[in-house]
């Protein structure tokens, strides 16, 4: 899971829910881009994490291992595109599935299994599950089950693009979408949630250089995935949740501070014209944040009726009715590698469990823990068993390798926990084994073995005993004399 945060305590929040929501919470690992002040912002996402995992009854601070982070100050950030960018340095090779994320969301019980299913309905390698998500404050309960849209399974669908600022496409908000009987074809992604396979991250990352781009982050991304052979796909049911909530205390002062002007925001607008190849505009090199070959932006027009070019809307008439596009597919594609960072990384990287998390003041704990009691108490009408036995099922074959992987793995994790804990084990009994035959030191340190000092008491016992004879033996001849 990616997520970057900037000055909002509920990070922690959100990293814990990730965790505790999971059926296979062994399984999450989370990468966390975090743009604070250290002067004012007196939380870490790490610590807030630590301490309300602690609320939960942990002793200690869990999964630490499955946690990365890299600390930016905030008044170095250039906005969410720049980011997001800085946390595909901790996609690493091992990761299977990347899911990205805002930093203030909870999701439904188990969402981690209900999303592996949702992408496998997809029956597409490079599918993307995109949209834009539900209100934890009405629309999922406090023990994690969805409230919404019942009994029709109302789920948000972008069907609309609109001429953004600075002339770019944006998405247009959502509408709702019922019925949906498995995950729908979009023509838009959606920068506050996505879940794909990671060579997806891989093979279209997010580019750092559209430095202070808000309007035209989600479509520029949605241009380069889908000319990269990939597909987005509207959820079927809503499995994320986000948090809305403004005006907060501790929001005053914090919220949308970032520099929306930066210096390199003309150069940003350059990339994105140069990407959509706008006619007449200035070109440059995108390097690995171009278009994709495996289609075209004449076949995305086609696709979705939205025209890069102009940033006009064409067709009113292609949602909901779009038709898959095929095309040559690229084998290396699966096992890319990610691009290198083009520039030094910003900030401090660090794993969580090399470091003490830092000293935080408490009542940013609670600032974070309000995301999740604002949730309601209620259950939905249709229970939590009944939706899932409405959820639908992927293809036997395609779950069944997916789940056999997952049972691998957790075998794999017991082998090295047993390997680890006996390899413990031993150190420990040879330490014991050491310290019992261990007395004392000699000089220049070598140690006095049990055997030597034995030796050595016999030795100094047989001594005294002869001595004691000799002197008994003396007296009795002095005696006689």
């Amino acid at each position: 899971m990616l997520l970057s945060a900037f000055r909002d305590p509920r990070c922690g929040q959100t990293v814990a829910n990730s965790f505790l929501r999971a059926r296979h919470p062994e399984r999450i690992y989370v990468g966390i881009v975090q743009q604070n002040l250290p002067d004012k912002d007196k939380f870490d996402c790490i610590s807030i994490y630590c301490a309300l995992m602690q609320r939960e009854g942990y002793t200690s601070c869990p999964y630490l291992d499955h946690l990365e982070i890299v600390r930016v100050d905030a008044k170095e950030s250039k906005g969410p595109i720049w980011a997001r960018a800085i946390g595909a340095v901790m996609v690493q090779p091992h990761h299977e599935f990347c899911m990205q994320v805002d930093a203030h969301v909870d999701f439904m019980e188990h969402y981690d299994v209900a999303l592996m299913k949702m992408w496998a309905m997809t029956e597409n390698e490079y599918g993307v599950l995109s949209t834009y998500v539900g209100n934890v404050k009405q629309d999922l309960s406090k023990t994690g089950h969805v409230l919404i849209g019942h009994p029709y399974y109302e789920i948000p669908f972008i069907c609309k693009t609109i001429v953004g600022g600075h002339g770019v496409v944006r998405n247009d908000q959502a509408t709702g979408a019922y019925c949906l009987p498995r995950p729908h074809l979009s023509f838009t992604w959606a920068a506050g949630w996505s879940f794909a396979k990671c060579h997806f991250e891989r093979n279209v990352p997010n580019d750092p250089f559209l430095e202070g781009m808000f309007d035209g982050e989600e479509f520029s991304r949605m241009i380069r995935l889908w000319t990269h052979g990939y597909d987005v796909y509207t959820p079927h049911r809503p499995v994320v949740f986000h948090d809305y909530t403004h005006g907060r205390v501790w929001q005053q002062g914090r919220e949308s501070t970032w520099n929306g002007n930066p210096p390199g925001l003309p150069f940003a607008l350059k990339r994105y014209w140069s990407l959509v190849d706008k006619q007449g505009a200035e070109k440059v090199e995108l390097g690995p944040y171009g278009l994709g070959t495996q289609r075209s932006i004449d076949q995305y027009i086609d696709f979705a009726g939205i025209d890069p070019r102009t940033s006009k809307f064409l067709d009113n008439d292609k949602c909901g009715k779009l038709k898959y596009i095929p095309f040559e597919e690229d084998p290396n594609k699966i096992h890319a590698i990610m691009p290198t960072y083009p520039t030094k990384l910003p900030g401090n990287q660090s794993q969580a469990h090399l470091e003490p998390p830092p000293d935080i003041e408490d009542k940013y704990v609670s600032y974070a823990h309000e995301m999740i009691t604002i949730e309601k108490d209620q259950e939905p009408t249709i229970s939590h068993e009944r939706q899932k036995q409405e959820f639908g099922s992927p293809p036997k074959a395609l779950w069944s390798d997916l789940t056999r992987k997952v049972s691998e793995e957790r075998t794999k994790r017991r082998q090295r926990r047993k390997q680890t804990q006996h390899e413990n084990s031993s150190k420990n009994n040879n330490n014991n084994n050491e310290k019992s035959t261990t007395t004392g030191t000699k000089g220049g340190g070598d140690t006095v073995s049990w055997t030597e000092t034995m030796l050595a008491v016999i030795l100094t016992c047989g001594v005294f005993y002869v001595g004691k004879e000799l002197y008994s033996t003396f007296m009795e001849t002095k005696k006689d004399d």
